[in-house]
């Protein structure tokens, strides 16, 4: 008869290598309850990884357009924020103007022309907004104000004006350097004449945002205030009855830009409801897709925490038996 026999290292190897077993059972269990999916994906799906790569992907796709629509909903609200503005101070001065035209409320144009000033430094501050560090209003050249300083401007203004013998001859010419690219388009206007590209919000939707502050309706804006803010300035050499004149003029010009910028509120509004949509959509497909996805790589937390505790009991017991064996000795045994 032959007994068979295993040697001390033989054993050892193979009490190491099945501690080694238990450990990277362990291990990932332990991966797969703290993260809810299972770790071996290719085990998993029987090899078959075409399916959740292509979710993989649109999970990634999706992810970089909610970057997009977050910053493009921000940019338009910026834009709406700095319309608001606009079209407020546009009201509150062509209100002014016609009081100041009145003659039943006496001599108020040094005061109408502090507040039309004051109103067109807020305006061009208002279309001097960036966001990010990215200009609102200068088309491609994001990088710098559109608009240069309501001191340039206004000197612009006058010196366009200078000569002009009534007031209707002064409309005239500051509408005509408003509208001259070597005027207000170099001058006043400071950014790209090239607008921004649409935006890509999702795979087959984008944003617009071609709005610039040489835009005819805040040029409007811009010349009704730059005038009525040198309108009291010596150099105009304007008799009362000319100032009065120009201010009820102008009123009317505010108020027709203000159409215009409420037409560019309206553009904008749908804008920003586009963009709030296509939000809502996306963030619904990434909910679908990541649900899709987790059915097929969820882990069971279950079945997972028993098979823990039953690989644990496993690593513990051999732990036990390598112990003993160890203070086996032939003495002992004797």
């Amino acid at each position: 008869m032959q007994f068979g026999s295993v040697s001390d290292l033989s054993q050892s190897h193979s009490m190491q290598t099945r501690t080694t077993k238990l450990k990277t059972e362990i291990e990932r269990l332990t991966q797969e309850l703290s993260s809810g999916q299972v770790a071996d994906v290719r085990t998993a799906l029987g090899g078959n990884m075409a399916y959740v790569n292509d979710l993989e992907r649109s999970l990634q796709k999706n992810g970089s357009y909610e970057k997009v629509t977050v910053e493009a909903g921000h940019f338009a609200g910026s834009i709406q924020t700095a319309l608001e503005r606009v079209n407020t101070l546009s009201t509150e001065l062509g209100s002014a103007l016609l009081v100041s035209a009145s003659s039943g409320f006496g001599d108020t144009s040094d005061l109408v022309a502090r507040e039309a000033e004051e109103s067109l430094q807020s305006v061009i501050g208002a279309l001097n907004t960036s966001v990010g560090g990215r200009a609102l209003f200068g088309g491609t050249a994001t990088d710098a104000s559109p608009l240069a300083s309501a001191e340039k401007l206004m000197a612009a203004v006058s010196n366009a004006v200078a000569g002009a013998g009534s007031v209707d001859d002064i409309l005239a010419a500051s509408e005509a350097w408003f509208d001259d690219p070597a005027g207000f388009g170099s001058v006043g206007y400071q950014g790209s004449d090239t607008s921004l590209a649409p935006v890509a919000l999702s795979e087959h939707e984008s944003a617009r945002f071609d709005l610039r502050a040489d835009d005819p309706a805040l040029r409007d804006v811009l010349r009704a205030f730059a005038l009525v803010a040198i309108a009291d300035d010596p150099a105009m050499g304007l008799t009362k009855a000319q100032r009065g004149d120009l201010y009820q003029k102008s009123a009317a010009t505010v108020f027709k830009a203000q159409d215009g910028v409420v037409d560019l509120q309206a553009s904008t509004g749908v804008t920003e409801r586009l963009v709030e949509t296509v939000t809502a959509r996306n963030n619904a497909e990434q909910n679908a897709l990541e649900f899709a996805r987790n059915g097929f790589l969820a882990a069971d937390p279950y079945q997972n925490a028993t098979e823990l505790e039953a690989v644990q009991f496993q690593l513990q017991s051999l732990y036990a038996i390598t112990s003993r064996m160890s203070q086996l000795s032939l003495v002992n045994f004797l």
